[in-house]
């Protein structure tokens, strides 16, 4: 006599072989793993009594500020911050040399928040036409940006 093996699928209990019964439950227990055992605390026993709590292995960042771990903060480095300046001071001096009208859809897009939908309603005019616009105004600014970058005022002489 062989024996034999069930799972619960669907509501009902199906005989299905030994191989699919382990492949069932070492799913069931590694979707339990994920699940609960890295995200909750274990008691740790001795003697049969509870004598503390080992933190669970994937801890959340609230529960580590609110145990006052501390954490390095990420800074900028120097060279970072002045290429960032740069590369603002260059986006600016492009935006300069805008028309107004292509300078109003950028601020209105990029730095009010506005959907092309909105400006379009605004202007009067269709979605895609304004979409076409914003797309001849970014590749004329990029090209300004490619060809007359801003060049660093910074020297390494002190003479």
């Amino acid at each position: 006599m062989h024996k034999q093996f069930f799972i619960r699928a669907g509501g009902q209990i199906v005989e299905v072989t030994q191989e699919v019964y382990l492949a069932y439950y070492r799913s069931k227990r590694r979707d339990r793993y994920f699940e609960r055992d890295l995200k909750t605390e274990r008691p740790i026993r001795r003697k049969g009594c509870v004598i503390g709590y080992a933190p669970a292995k994937e801890d959340s960042l609230d529960r580590l500020m609110d145990a006052g771990e501390q954490f390095a903060a990420v800074q900028e480095s120097v060279e970072s911050t002045v290429i960032l300046g740069l590369m603002a001071d260059d986006l600016h001096k492009a935006l300069d040399e805008l028309i107004d009208a292509d300078r109003d859809l950028i601020d209105a897009l990029f730095f009010h928040g506005m959907t092309e939908r909105e400006y379009a309603d605004a202007l009067g005019v269709s979605q895609p036409s304004v979409n076409e616009r914003k797309r001849r105004i970014l590749a004329r600014l990029k090209n300004f940006i490619e060809n007359h970058p801003i060049k660093p005022r910074l020297s390494m002489d002190s003479n």
